[in-house]
């Protein structure tokens, strides 16, 4: 018997992140019908048990509770109050919870829309990376309705390895962005000590062991550590996205009168990136900043 035998879900967005997330669902045992705007994406996860509706009003028609996996605020706004999107079909009883990482603007405008109809919304923007994903180890960030939560405790359940409730509205986004800023200055922290290292004769790859078993260590280092070693920026998260979420952070401290000098640089060495071309890349290649200042045509 799966833990979630019996349950009717759906799914909005089946990338990088959603995939992985789809997987672990119908492993659970749920039955799951998806959405995307690349139908291919659905496809390889058919054989798996995974169904298709053509759109997100479609998955309120047929299930209980939907989620969503979307890139960015835009793509939230089109599958919940667009042509097709859920407030056309969501009614009361249902849950919509979304695990994006958006503003709490647009998460607001969201809530304000399903309100209206009835159904129930809870924020979980999650924390962690595709192999996190798919070992169900996410840290998922959630605020909404207390009872909507308790009622879809199990399904986060499969999801993550433990879920942070914040508050009854935005406070879940709000605790992703301040979490985000933390992720995004972290390479270029320790790309300025690994250049500083560097400048003094030590190794590369000694000198990312040094730090990942310092009193610096962190989960996110050394999860990294290895692409830090061998220099590959395979994305598990790309720079775009970072870089997305950076905006999103410096839109709300600018708005709320919030001083974020260190994050706004950051954000300076993304644009440098994707300048380049290079926005596809993990966004650990950020740690590399300093070579970009002492040579031409770094590796």
């Amino acid at each position: 018997m799966g833990a979630l035998d019996g349950w009717k879900l759906g799914w909005i967005g089946v990338g990088r992140m959603g995939t992985p997330l789809c997987r672990r669902l119908l492993e659970a045992g749920a039955e799951v019908t998806a959405t995307d705007p690349d139908h291919t994406r659905i496809a390889a996860l058919a054989q798996e048990g995974l169904r298709a509706a053509m759109t997100a009003a479609g998955l309120a028609e047929q299930t209980d509770i939907i989620l969503s996996m979307v890139p960015n605020d835009a793509a939230l706004l089109a599958v919940t109050l667009g042509p097709g999107g859920l407030a056309e079909e969501i009614r009361p009883g249902q849950v919509f919870i979304d695990l994006s990482t958006v503003s709490p603007a647009t998460s607001a405008q969201v809530a304000e829309a399903l309100a209206a109809r009835g159904a129930d919304y809870l924020r979980c923007p999650v924390s962690g990376s595709t192999s996190t994903a798919a070992s169900g180890t996410l840290t998922i960030f959630a605020s909404g309705p207390e009872a909507a939560l308790d009622r879809c405790a199990p399904l986060l359940g499969v999801l993550g390895k433990e879920t942070l409730r914040c508050g009854t509205a935005e406070e879940a986004r709000a605790v992703k962005l301040m979490v985000n800023l933390v992720v995004a200055l972290t390479p270029a922290i320790i790309g300025e000590a690994l250049a500083f290292g560097g400048r003094l004769g030590l190794d590369w790859e000694a000198m990312v062991e040094a730090l990942s078993k310092s009193v610096v260590a962190s989960p996110l280092l050394a999860y990294k550590a290895g692409m830090l070693k061998a220099r590959d920026w395979t994305p598990a998260a790309d720079l775009d996205l970072i870089a997305k979420d950076l905006d999103l952070a410096l839109a709300v401290g600018l708005r709320e009168g919030a001083p974020m000098p260190l994050s706004a640089l950051a954000r300076q060495f993304a644009a440098a990136y994707q300048a380049s071309g290079e926005g596809e890349l993990d966004f650990f290649r950020l740690a590399t900043w300093p070579e970009r200042l002492l040579a031409p045509n770094p590796r």
